[in-house]
């Protein structure tokens, strides 16, 4: 898979993440769900930073990597 593609995949996870943990902490459970998504966003975006030619990403490239990507895997 693209290396783009997982970093966005992976910072999506984060805020379900957050949702999940608040949600586990407000019924008074607990958040397995929300440390699986925070490990797998964890490990899709730590995977793409480290492969990422030219060192990792820079915050500000985030808009255009998404659209980047968008366009890349939306069909004409």
């Amino acid at each position: 898979m693209d290396r783009d593609l997982l970093f966005l995949i992976g910072l999506i996870f984060l805020p379900l993440c957050f949702v999940a943990f608040v949600s586990a902490w407000a019924d008074r459970r607990r958040p397995w769900a929300a440390l699986i998504l925070l490990a797998l966003a964890a490990g899709l975006i730590g995977w793409a930073w480290v492969t990422h030619p030219g060192g990792g990403y820079d915050w500000r490239e985030i808009p255009d990597i998404a659209l980047a990507t968008l366009a890349r895997y939306w069909p004409r």
